[in-house]
């Protein structure tokens, strides 16, 4: 089978994403800027590039520099990435694809080094992975579809391929290269924005998606 799986790491396999929030929340407050977290949750998904812009609005480039790093700071180096967990059934929905034939890329907007930490919360699983895209492949972050773009071609462009997400961000960049997705609800983004931007698909966790899983693949084939 010439099929692949992208995946997004945060909010649907890992259990990062008010991890994030929190990150954001300080780092934003550093810059002497109050931002309400629900706010910050719906523009999770985006790399720091895209998300600082879309918060703040424009703002100068070092001050969109500044606040990432002081993003950078919160999340990894006072150790709060350490509190991620696998979200249930990460690992088995990873078995699942690979029992099928599927080929694997994650591709995620957070930085390779972030990405190698959280795989290590995937255990014995992380092994199925085939290729790892991170916004340090490219130079713009979802919702481009840089990201899903690359891990095709770092797949050698297979025939089928369907991406995993838990955002709106991950719908639409989907979207733009033709490809569907298929939706975990782990993230916090609610069911009906999922819907309205073209979900494929919404399951409760990945491990419901791994229950469905070849009724989800033709889901997404029906809807590619």
């Amino acid at each position: 089978m010439n099929q692949a799986a992208l995946l997004d790491v945060d909010g649907t396999l890992i259990d990062t994403n008010l991890l994030h929030v929190l990150a954001w929340r300080r780092a934003f407050e550093r810059l002497g800027r109050e931002i309400e977290a629900n706010r910050i949750l719906h523009a999770i998904g985006m790399g720091g590039d895209r998300l600082v812009p879309a918060i703040l609005g424009e703002v100068p480039d070092d001050v969109a520099e500044q606040a990432s790093a002081f993003h950078a700071e919160e999340y990894v180096e006072t150790g709060l990435i350490e509190h991620a967990r696998a979200l249930p059934g990460a690992t088995r929905l990873l078995e699942a694809l690979r029992e099928r034939g599927v080929r694997i890329a994650l591709a995620s907007s957070a930085r390779r080094e972030e990405l190698d930490r959280l795989l290590a919360k995937l255990g014995p699983a992380a092994k199925h992975v085939d290729v790892i895209i991170s916004k340090d492949d490219v130079s713009t972050t979802k919702p481009a579809p840089d990201i899903f773009a690359e891990a095709l071609s770092a797949l050698g462009r297979p025939a089928e391929a369907f991406v995993v997400g838990d955002t709106v961000y991950d719908i639409v960049a989907a979207k733009q290269i033709h490809l569907s997705c298929l939706c975990v609800l782990t993230g916090g983004i609610e069911r009906d924005l999922l819907e309205q931007a073209g979900a494929a698909a919404i399951y409760a966790t990945p491990e419901a998606l791994a229950d469905d899983l070849d009724q989800a693949l033709g889901s997404s084939r029906r809807a590619a």
